[in-house]
């Protein structure tokens, strides 16, 4: 495995060459694990044998490394070394509404997503306003998304119980591996259009204590990105909201999703 990754990861270093190393290693890893280049339960080397064949620095190899550990892409087994991790892994989360991409323009290869929260709601809400009265009641998950191993960003996702109420008996990890539209397209629901709409603000309190802990009692100005996935008809299947802080990495926005929907 050790050509493939040096010839991926200098391709990555020439490509982009104001990105991290350890992004671009990282990267590197993240493409051959989706590919199937590197299969479950595969042994890396050592991270000494990695330092020395790349070549990278050993600081920087420990550090893609724990970051892929921590996402769930490895995993680490006393006295026997790291592998690449069992389980339905998404590797690279997809979000055709939008994108992050990193200072120098390189795409961001991994979005971690945290389930912090799942309930059904029943009482009336603003979300009844955007997603339509629905007798079976409502949906709200409230998600820890880490971009690009960088900073975190906090989602909330209304949907109806109608169209989404499945997704109460998923478990945990079966959200934390998905962006909406896929789950949606799990359901049979396919949006064709996402109205973005982005304003600029304080975070909230409880956001700020969620993301950036050491701020929350005088928390940043950050940014709200709402989303609202919508049908041919201009109803909205899923309403989303992102509340991203201050950091040096840009955002892309697309709005059809027809491509998508169909796919």
């Amino acid at each position: 495995m050790l050509i493939p990754l040096a010839e991926r990861v200098a391709r990555h270093l020439e490509a982009s060459p104001r990105t991290p190393k350890y992004l671009c290693l990282r990267d590197a890893l993240v493409e051959l694990i989706n590919e199937g280049e590197l299969p479950e339960g595969t042994r890396l080397p050592t991270e000494q044998a990695l330092a020395e064949a790349l070549p990278l620095s050993l600081g920087t190899v420990q550090k893609a490394l724990r970051d892929l550990v921590e996402s769930g892409e490895l995993t680490r087994r006393r006295r026997l070394g790291t592998f690449v991790a069992g389980g339905d892994h998404r590797r690279e989360i997809t979000t055709p509404a939008f994108h992050f991409l990193r200072p120098d323009g390189s795409p961001v290869k991994l979005v971690f997503i945290r389930l912090l929260r799942r309930e059904a709601l029943t009482r009336r809400g603003v979300w009844e306003t955007v997603l339509g009265a629905c007798e079976s009641g409502y949906l709200h998950l409230v998600r820890q998304d880490r971009i690009d191993g960088t900073f975190d960003c906090y989602t909330e996702i209304y949907l109806r119980a109608d169209q989404a109420g499945e997704l109460m008996r998923l478990s945990a990890e079966a959200l934390e591996h998905e962006s909406v539209l896929p789950l949606l397209q799990r359901l049979g629901v396919a949006p064709v259009l996402a109205d973005n709409r982005i304003g600029q603000g304080r975070l909230p309190k409880a956001v700020a204590r969620a993301i950036v802990p050491e701020l929350a009692e005088a928390p940043p100005p950050g940014m709200r990105l709402e989303t609202r996935y919508q049908d041919a008809e201009g109803r909205t299947l899923a309403w989303q909201i992102m509340y991203i802080p201050p950091n040096d990495y840009r955002l892309t926005l697309t709005t059809q999703l027809r491509q998508f929907a169909e796919g």
